[in-house]
């Protein structure tokens, strides 16, 4: 297989939420982190990519009015010059030259920018979607259904396999279960080097040797396994991993590769 390669990569910053490490990690202290959450756009000659949508923009003014009181427990900073379509245009795109939208699990951190898209192709994991309208009752505060009931008419596709994008290597869709029934990483080739952006695969990289899952992980042992399988891949492969909340990881890796 020719060794296809995204020509521009940008990872365009969102809000920023403040919670405790033990939320996002078992084992995890008390110690507060502000926690990015970044979408990803990526050029490939066959089509503009983006990876994550980061927040819903009406918790900038009313975020208990548009979460619910869980917004109480995860203070945010974002501004209205932030929001994913200012930063899409910024790069010198408009949201509705995004061709594929790719949602790393339905959580209300990467779910809320979705309706920019109307005219994308999106692609999910299996099951995540089903879970999304109705997940475990004791996890229903980390999805919001309004984040989703404007895509119902959209075109949405689920793979519960690995999927070659564009055939060519240079982004791959890997099915990486566990936190959420259709949790997702993707895999890009640039020219420089290899990404793989985990989504919510791991949270931080304390937990990436530790092997460390999540309490809200709708199973522990597939999130075990996917974690190990995103290790191999860094491993044998080359591949920088990028882990979206980890503050460390954003403020070390570029934030615009070509």
């Amino acid at each position: 297989m020719a060794e296809g390669k995204a020509t521009k990569l940008w990872a365009l910053p969102g809000a920023v939420l403040t919670a405790p490490a033990s939320l996002l990690m078992h084992g995890g202290d008390d110690t507060l982190l502000d926690l990015p959450c970044p979408s990803f756009l990526i050029e490939h000659p066959k089509g503009l990519v983006l990876f994550d949508t980061g927040c819903n923009p009406k918790v900038i003014d009313d975020a208990v009015g548009y979460w619910g009181q869980i917004a109480e427990h995860l203070p945010l900073k974002w501004s209205k010059q932030d929001t994913l379509d200012k930063q899409i245009q910024g790069v010198g795109y408009k949201p509705s030259d995004v061709k594929y939208v790719i949602l790393s699990h339905a959580h209300l951190d990467h779910s809320g920018g979705l309706t920019y898209f109307p005219n994308a192709t999106f692609i999910a994991g299996q099951g995540e979607m089903q879970h999304a309208y109705w997940p475990h009752p004791d996890r229903r505060w980390a999805f919001i259904l309004n984040d989703y009931l404007p895509t119902r008419g959209y075109k949405w596709l689920e793979f519960g396999q690995d999927f070659d994008l564009f055939g060519d290597g240079a982004l791959q869709f890997l099915y990486t279960p566990g936190h959420t029934p259709g949790e997702c990483s993707l895999l890009v080739n640039t020219s420089s080097r290899k990404f793989l952006f985990t989504g919510d695969t791991v949270h931080l990289r304390a937990a990436v040797e530790m092997e460390a899952t999540m309490g809200i992980d709708t199973d522990p042992n597939q999130s075990t396994m996917s974690l190990r399988r995103i290790k191999a891949i860094r491993d044998m492969q080359g591949a920088t991993m990028w882990i979206t909340h980890d503050p460390e990881d954003w403020k070390e890796h570029p934030h615009r590769v070509e």
